[in-house]
């Protein structure tokens, strides 16, 4: 993105042949910026695409418990599975000062989106956030990064 404002001001400000010196610097600035912020992006992603994975749909609702167990600082043995439907899957759990909390994923092939549910209402799926995860037996790692950052990296047995 910095790279096309790079250039859109390249081109305006060499079409009035003014500071043509100064925006190529930015210009290349902007580029080497560009480059350090993908190679640092890849250093925390391991620049490792999601590998397919075949989950059932027990696996499913397994990976939705680890996820919201991973995001809300919970154990998934108090987070149960109430409905799915298609790839989405809704849990809920209640916290040590008796209120409840519902939760849905969308679980696909590695990676997976999350949303609150507030009195009954779905809220917006949190794209900010990427969650990644792998499922080995009963085992299942969940990562989430929010907007780049790491976040967790947590290790469940869910059953």
């Amino acid at each position: 993105m910095m790279r096309l404002i790079a250039i859109g001001a390249l081109v305006v400000v060499a079409a009035c042949d003014d500071g043509y010196e100064q925006a190529q610097q930015d210009l290349t600035q902007s580029t080497r910026e560009l480059q350090e912020a993908n190679a640092q992006a890849d250093r925390i992603l391991g620049n490792v695409e999601a590998q397919p994975v075949s989950l059932s749909d027990a696996d499913k609702g397994r990976v939705c418990r680890a996820i919201v167990a991973s995001l809300n600082g919970r154990d998934p043995a108090i987070i149960e599975v109430i409905s799915s439907e298609g790839f989405t899957y809704r849990v809920r759990y209640t916290r040590d000062d008796g209120t409840v909390w519902i939760n849905e994923c969308r679980v696909g092939a590695g990676t997976a989106e999350w949303r609150a549910i507030m009195d009954g209402q779905p809220g917006r799926w949190r794209d900010e956030d990427t969650i990644r995860f792998t499922v080995d037996g009963s085992t299942i790692n969940v990562e989430t990064f929010s907007m780049g950052e790491p976040m967790t990296n947590d290790t469940y047995t869910v059953e």
